[in-house]
């Protein structure tokens, strides 16, 4: 039998006693004025859902996960084992809410005040300190979630949300591997612009699954922070990426966004790592974002340990007037002609935007 639509759902959760979890009782779905408000994705709806004491989010399936029943509730438990604070409380409910199509399970989750990423980022966008502050809090969180062998397996700007203090919290947990997973079919891929390209061939759920929407997110941020115009630029307010596109992964790459950023010589590391993951034939030969940041960093210091050749006590040459090779370079008598890097940037700049203006 196939499931309820949502149009289903909007009608049925509007009558108390076809709502069966008592944690529920007495409550009602959220309406602004004769509308009632929900969130659709691809396989669930979301009904945001309020009891005399408290405000939750309802998750109601209207489209088929392989096993949605049992992975749901050892997401649950595991997430409440584990107990990190990027994750906001769950319960799976078998007998869940009356419909046409007979009994149906939902979830209950506690509802989270809290704006997503890119809301979050289209408020502060001049603001590189809490810019910074969010990248930071976003290592962090997903080293923990690598220390607990946990992926999201969704990692995206719509399910980020960022509180007023800069702290993070995940939603949607349809895609998430725990071990207690393994070997499940991996049938929720994501947003193209924030996945690997094997994702797609990808057959089961992964702990290695988010390593590269990581590196992506981080890249971004770190991006954002430094060149806010690229907001603007990149009409990022309509898109459903952050600062890559699909086409710009599928780019390897060789697209404008990668050679404006390789420009700048903190990002340029990252856009560097970014195209060693996409040059990769499966998302199994990936490393964890805090792996990947450190190699970008440590990479050019332990050539220079191991003796790249350069030996300080070893005295063939020595500088006698520093003043006087300055002046030959500024004289231009090298032969050497020094980049303009504005020109470069404003040029790019103009390229990409071009690709992304609005039709008129």
């Amino acid at each position: 039998m196939p499931l309820p639509t949502i149009p289903d759902y909007s009608t049925c959760i509007k009558t108390p006693a076809l709502v069966h979890p008592s944690v529920l009782k007495d409550g009602h779905p959220i309406e602004k004025g004769v509308r009632l408000i929900k969130y659709s994705g691809g396989f669930c709806v979301v009904f945001p859902y309020q009891t005399p004491s408290k405000k939750y989010a309802v998750r109601c399936w209207h489209a088929e996960v392989s096993d949605a029943k049992r992975r749901t509730q050892v997401i649950a438990d595991t997430l409440k084992k584990v107990g990190l604070p990027y994750f906001v409380g769950i319960e799976f409910y078998e007998d869940g809410i009356m419909t046409p199509q007979g009994m149906q399970p939902l979830v209950v989750m506690d509802w989270v005040e809290a704006e997503s990423l890119k809301r979050f980022l289209s408020e502060h966008i001049t603001e590189a300190s809490i810019i910074g502050r969010i990248a930071e809090n976003f290592k962090r969180m997903v080293a923990d979630l690598h220390a607990n062998h946990l992926s999201h397996g969704d990692l995206q700007h719509g399910n980020i949300m960022v509180k007023s203090d800069c702290s993070l919290i995940l939603v949607d947990y349809d895609s998430m591997y725990v071990p207690n997973l393994k070997g499940m079919p991996d049938e929720i891929k994501g947003l193209v612009g924030y996945q690997h390209e094997s994702r797609w061939k990808n057959k089961n759920v992964s702990e290695k699954a988010d390593y590269f929407s990581e590196l992506v997110i981080y890249t971004s941020l770190k991006a954002l922070a430094k060149m806010p115009s690229l907001w603007a630029d990149l009409n990022m307010e309509d898109t459903d990426t952050l600062l890559f596109s699909g086409e710009d992964i599928q780019s390897h790459g060789t697209s404008n966004i990668f050679r404006l950023l390789k420009a700048d010589s903190e990002l340029a590391p990252l856009v560097d790592k970014l195209c060693e993951f996409m040059a990769k034939s499966s998302i199994d030969e990936l490393c964890p974002l805090e792996e990947a940041i450190t190699s970008t960093g440590d990479g050019i210091s332990a050539k220079w340990e191991k003796g790249n050749g350069y030996n300080p006590s070893a005295k063939k040459g020595r500088i006698d007037d520093s003043d006087n090779i300055a002046k030959k370079w500024a004289g231009g008598r090298s032969g050497y002609i020094k980049p303009d890097k504005v020109e470069e940037r404003k040029n790019l700049l103009s390229s990409i935007t071009e690709k992304f203006k609005k039709p008129q």
